[in-house]
């Protein structure tokens, strides 16, 4: 007998999980499986980036990151004798507008084991050891077939949503029929994950190591944990290149062996590929399934949540307040091409590693090349989608990211306040808002608040000063992104006229 849930979920890494339960957060009946029966115990990803641990505030999630890290104190470029090339970029103290520090280094089985208990004390229904095997869409219903691989039992259930979360060898990608595209940076790599019995002497600046012997990345994570890489050569024998003493003879430059435990050596290759679609109907890839890069950037994982938090208000809206087929259309429309920059802009930095360490002559590194440094890790904005007039524009602010309200003490932040700004969208100013019956109608039907930020959360906060002139209404979208605010030429009913048209509203 069929069971039917709003959506279903395949995969339980940290990105399904947390669509999990940003879908449950909506009020949706969320059935999420993977195929495996518990967390996987090594780490994988490393790095929770500052808008990561925004989204992840959105559950009261963060402190999972948070006590599970540490944060670097910065990251550069080093030459074969570990000299920087250039100054590195130094983060110590920085808070970004999304209030949190830029990066955070975490221990994936740590946060992984609470994400799942998470999940496991949720109202998510959740299985272990089942995989997908078919599905069919029809009539704005998903069909799936799934298998318990330990009985070969069969499952039959229904979702109006199908999420495929299942990771670089997506499933539902495969069954879904969607090619990817290659961006031809495909290179083999060793990553090494340590225990240091003392790692006081290391340094806590991540670097990419510009060696023309062999390029490589050493990565501070959370203490007592370290991650080394290093590039492959076709010519290398994998096998002994993997052993021990050569893991040792890697990493003597930094410690020696009696200093550290070896968690993990494992081969992987770096790939950048896109899906050639990021949704077909009702069915949605998110995470690895729709993209891989190359880890020089950090933001796999990051990229991954975006997905998450760009899919789970819209598809949440749409369940909630009966919004028309628009709004799910806009997901592909607006993450894919942000997808495709943190892609290319990883490769990127592979490229330029590559160029300096076989450089002769640093200054003879192309421009180009040297633009693919670490001003790649400033995201740009949304480009096209729920924004006024469909697309982002620096002169309304659309497509930026709003910064998070926060309250300073003696100069360091005491609360972070994005829940002023509730879950739906909400209008913003440092004056009262007026509005006509129509407009308050249809702000209160679509679940949105209307806040006036007070003087001194404005004032003490130089990224929220810089952008909210004291005569501007900004609308602010679930997921924090701006859609639009009023300009000498853009009055508020016309924002909320446009804000009524991209998001489907038919009442």
């Amino acid at each position: 007998m069929d069971i039917k849930y709003d959506a279903i979920i395949v995969g339980l890494g940290p990105v399904g999980s947390f669509m999990a339960l940003l879908l449950e957060k909506q009020g949706l009946k969320v059935l999420a499986f993977d195929k495996e029966k518990d967390i996987y115990q090594l780490p994988r990803a490393v790095s929770m980036s500052d808008q990561g641990l925004r989204m992840h505030q959105t559950l009261n999630l963060e402190d999972i990151y948070i006590r599970n890290s540490d944060a670097p104190e910065g990251a550069g470029f080093v030459d074969a004798n570990l000299e920087f090339i250039g100054d590195p970029l130094m983060v110590k103290g920085l808070v970004t507008p999304n209030g949190w520090g830029p990066l955070n280094m975490f221990h994936q089985p740590y946060t992984d084991r609470e994400m799942r208990d998470k999940l496991l004390n949720s109202s998510c229904d959740i299985l272990v050891e089942h995989e997908l095997v078919a599905f069919t869409e029809e009539s704005g219903e998903v069909f799936s077939t799934i298998k318990d691989v330990n009985t070969n039992e069969i499952k039959k259930v229904t979702c109006t949503y199908l999420i495929g979360a299942d990771g670089a060898n997506s499933k539902v990608r495969e069954l879904n029929g969607i090619e990817q595209e290659d961006l031809n940076y495909d290179r083999n790599w060793i990553i090494i994950d340590l225990e240091v019995f003392d790692d006081s002497d290391l340094s806590k600046i991540a670097i990419q190591i510009c060696d023309p012997k062999r390029i490589g990345t050493y990565i501070p994570t959370h203490s007592p944990f370290k991650r080394w890489e290093f590039e492959i050569f076709e010519d290398d024998n994998i096998e002994e290149f993997s052993s021990d003493a050569n893991i040792h003879k890697l990493i003597s430059p930094w410690l020696q062996p009696d200093q550290y435990k070896i968690l993990r050596k494992a081969v992987y290759q770096f790939n950048s590929v896109l899906a050639n679609e990021f949704q077909k109907d009702n069915c949605f890839l998110i995470g690895d399934s729709a993209h891989q890069n190359p880890p020089f950037m950090g933001e796999g994982m990051m990229t991954g949540c975006r997905d998450a938090m760009n899919l789970s208000w819209k598809i949440g809206m749409k369940h909630n307040y009966a919004l028309d087929r628009s709004l799910l259309n806009s997901y592909q429309v607006e993450r894919k091409p942000h997808a495709k920059f943190i892609v290319e802009n990883s490769l990127g930095i592979g490229l330029l590693m590559e160029a300096y360490a076989h450089t002769p002559n640093i200054e003879d590194v192309p421009p180009e090349l040297v633009m693919k440094g670490y001003a790649s890790f400033v995201i740009p904005p949304l480009d096209e989608g729920i924004f006024f007039k469909g697309k982002s524009d620096p002169s309304n602010m659309s497509g930026e990211l709003f910064p998070q309200p926060v309250k300073y003490i003696d100069e360091q932040v005491a609360e972070r306040c994005d829940y002023l700004l509730g879950n739906n969208f909400a209008l913003v100013s440092r004056s009262k808002i007026k509005l006509s019956d129509d407009e308050s109608s249809f702000l209160t039907k679509i679940g949105s608040k209307i806040i006036t930020l007070d003087k001194d959360m404005v004032e003490s906060n130089i990224w929220m000063s810089s952008m909210i002139a004291e005569d501007r209404i900004y609308i602010i979208r679930p997921d924090k992104y701006v859609f639009g605010s009023t300009t000498e030429d853009i009055s508020l009913a016309e924002l909320i006229q446009d804000l009524k048209s991209r998001i489907g509203f038919n009442n």
